[in-house]
């Protein structure tokens, strides 16, 4: 009697390779999570970079900063140096600014410690506590202040 050889594979082999598979998916899940977060706060950090630029702009080129504004109530002559994220509302901001600080208000970036900080380290001085770079409401705010005189803003 021949012994018939098959040329597919057993349960118990199919099993191990999806474990394993399964296994190897589980262990690249928090890097993953991690370079998306890490992503978006460079991303943001960036935004806010172009956001302090056109009004940087403005502000030469009209000699003073604007007092208060949102995505709807802006100057024209802000809105052309300002890319779409935030005019359409994609961020939840406001800004404002007076004789003693300039800022914008991100709200509603529901960001973990660690985005803010490496938000912070981009923009700042990597401690969300001092500088330019305040978290708000547990990570669901940012301020970024990028005119001020020392002491006029407290926390």
């Amino acid at each position: 009697m021949m012994a018939h050889k098959s040329k597919g594979f057993t349960l118990v082999e199919l099993m191990v390779v999806v474990t394993t598979i399964g296994i190897l998916a589980l262990l690249g899940m928090p890097g993953i999570r991690m370079a998306r977060e890490r992503t978006q706060a460079t991303a943001t950090a960036n935004d806010l970079r172009v956001f302090t630029q056109a009004i940087e702009f403005y502000s030469t080129e009209k000699g003073s900063y604007p007092g208060f504004m949102t995505y709807t109530t802006m100057p024209e002559d802000i809105a052309e140096y300002l890319p779409p994220v935030w005019k359409n509302g994609v961020h939840n901001w406001f800004y404002y600014s007076d004789n003693n600080y300039t800022y914008v208000y991100l709200y509603n970036l529901n960001f973990t410690a660690e985005q803010a900080v490496r938000l912070d380290t981009i923009l700042d001085d990597a401690n969300i506590a001092t500088g330019s770079i305040r978290v708000a409401n547990n990570g669901r705010g940012l301020i970024y202040l990028f005119r001020y005189s020392p002491g006029s803003f407290s926390t």
